[in-house]
């Protein structure tokens, strides 16, 4: 007779067996370690401020600034808007301190109605606070120029928008006198200011009177003129001592112009005659 329940339990241990050997054992994963997510955070943060940067690269600045929209020549005056609008345009420029309070925004571009460029613009240039001035009848000037040696242009250490002296040094039989020739003359421009040691520096003024511009023209190609910085404003209206007056018998300006005759003008009738410039006889003559 068979062993039933031997056979049976033989049986039950080698299924068991079987199972035992298919299946396996896994280990429980965890959650990531403090210093992965740091680092993952640090990867995540990288990412977007590289993105951040390029789209701040590749979008246009806020900012508008004023710049020339062709090339403008010193002495040019902005009469009123619609010529703001014709010789500027807006420029959207990043610019850092203090370089963005040294030029114009493109709201201030009224600002600019009644004001002389005094430097010569290129189309794009930014214009500078320092590169206009206001007209105070600069607008109506005649714009000339000349060249100086450094060492008689305040050694060069002028800037446009100054005012300036311009005096000259004449020589009349073996006599040298100097004297005024314009005074408080605006400033236009400056060439060769900068730099050390000699040469020349050439000077762009503006000038209201004829007669300044041709006492200064004549000054220059006459005489060694030197220029100082000048003390008068714009309100002076005092005339250069020694202004030019042409005059056949004398090479430059004179002490009084109002007192000398140009060649072939008659006298003044109200003014003395030889005859009462005579001493009269104390005992009254025949």
């Amino acid at each position: 007779m068979a062993d039933v329940s031997t056979a049976t339990t033989s049986d039950d241990s080698r299924a068991s067996d079987r199972a035992g050997v298919g299946r396996r054992i896994r280990r429980q994963r965890g959650l990531p370690g403090g210093r992965a997510v740091v680092g993952a955070l640090l990867v995540s943060a990288s990412a977007v401020a590289v993105f951040a940067a390029y789209l701040n690269a590749t979008s246009e600045p806020a900012t508008r600034y004023v710049v020339a929209d062709g090339a403008i020549p010193p002495g040019t005056m902005i009469e009123d808007r619609q010529t703001a609008l014709e010789l500027f345009s807006a420029a959207p420029i990043d610019l850092l301190p203090p370089v963005d309070q040294r030029v114009f925004l493109v709201e201030e571009l009224d600002a600019l109605v009644g004001q002389v460029v005094i430097v010569a613009l290129e189309r794009g240039d930014l214009l500078q606070r320092s590169g206009v001035l206001e007209a105070g009848g600069v607008g109506d000037a005649q714009v000339m120029s000349f060249s100086v040696a450094r060492a008689d242009a305040v050694a060069g250490d002028l800037i446009p928008g100054e005012r300036i002296d311009v005096l000259a040094t004449y020589t009349l039989s073996g006599e040298t006198f100097t004297a005024f020739i314009v005074r408080g003359v605006p400033l236009v421009g400056v060439e060769g200011g900068t730099g050390a040691g000699g040469g020349s520096v050439t000077l762009t003024v503006a000038v209201s009177s004829l007669e300044d511009v041709q006492a200064l023209g004549h000054a220059v190609n006459t005489a060694s003129v030197f220029v100082t910085r000048s003390t008068a404003s714009a309100e002076d209206a005092d005339r250069a001592p020694g202004a030019f007056v042409p005059s056949s018998d004398a090479p430059g300006p004179f002490p009084d112009p109002a007192a000398v005759l140009r060649p072939g003008s008659p006298p003044d009738e109200d003014g003395p005659s030889d005859e009462g410039t005579q001493a009269e006889d104390p005992e009254g003559g025949d």
